[in-house]
């Protein structure tokens, strides 16, 4: 019998929410008996190890730095009907597995081409009232929709595609510090003429990214999109530019969020924080100091 879906899970240094994610499969609406997950330890310290659990998971390793490379590593292995892309640091829904599989194949079906699936990633605040790190990432994180309706793309923190159309792309750049979804899913769109829909029932839950968290992230987003200015210098000027223009647009947006003028002014404080953190970094890469990172 045919394999219905593959999960995917590439993991660094996180341990404890690989054993949440394994769980929340445990708990899935759905038998899991035609179903595996793929998880790929991605040169983590210590080496990730799997519980023990009631579906069949891989343990895969891989020392190139990178989800995804980690990633495309998973998928040599893969021999199913679908593939599911998500993260160590996310919880499924419930349905999460059943309301994907049924979607991607009446869509497929519906438009009788391939479908890129985005499913909704729903954003847990550290406590409430939530801090401004925890709005930060709620309304300019893993903003999926906005991800799919403004820039054509999908993140692999839910992420679903048919596996003969994965191949057909040959998987991820894995070159790519950062922005390797969003290549996927140009690419997806161009070359196979793929349709990419969004899906606010397929639901994962992702905690709030930290200060700390979200600084790194900025600094590897920064970095993906200096490498793209090939050494040239105007270019990497834009760069930094680019990773500051949506400033303006964040705190227009920030004086909108139904919370209290006070707790406003230290939102647009924080994402100031944040994206001006990154200018430090760019000075390093542009005088050729260091390498961008990318983790």
């Amino acid at each position: 019998m045919t394999r219905e879906l593959d999960i995917i899970i590439p993991v660094y240094n996180d341990q404890d929410g690989l054993n949440t994610i394994l769980s929340s499969i445990e708990n899935q609406s759905v038998s899991t008996v035609l179903i595996r997950v793929l998880v790929v330890d991605n040169n983590s310290c210590p080496a990730i190890k799997i519980p023990p659990t009631s579906f069949e998971v891989h343990l895969l390793h891989c020392a190139q730095a990178g989800s995804y490379a980690a990633r495309n590593t998973a998928l040599t292995k893969v021999d199913s009907k679908i593939v599911a892309f998500t993260d160590a640091d996310c919880i499924l829904d419930t349905n999460w597995i059943e309301t994907g599989i049924q979607n991607i194949n009446i869509r497929s079906k519906q438009l009788s081409k391939p479908v890129i699936l985005a499913g909704k990633i729903s954003i847990i605040a550290s406590k409430q009232p939530e801090t401004s790190a925890d709005l930060a990432d709620i309304h300019f994180g893993m903003t999926q929709k906005k991800f799919v309706n403004r820039g054509r793309y999908g993140i692999t923190a839910n992420l679903w595609a048919r596996s003969e159309d994965i191949f057909l792309l040959s998987g991820f750049n894995e070159s790519l510090k950062s922005g390797g979804d969003r290549d996927f899913c140009l690419r997806a769109q161009q070359e196979l003429n793929a349709s990419l829909i969004y899906d606010p029932d397929c639901i994962v839950y992702h905690p709030a990214r930290s200060k700390k968290e979200q600084i790194i992230k900025s600094k590897r987003l920064l970095g993906g999109q200096f490498d793209r200015s090939n050494g040239k210098p105007l270019r990497e000027v834009a760069a930094l530019f680019l990773h500051l223009r949506p400033l303006i647009k964040e705190t227009l947006e920030s004086l909108m969020i139904p919370v209290s003028a006070k707790r406003r002014l230290r939102l647009i404080f924080f994402i100031y924080q944040i994206r001006l953190s990154t200018i430090p970094e760019w000075v390093e890469l542009f005088l050729k100091k260091k390498n961008s990172s990318r983790l």
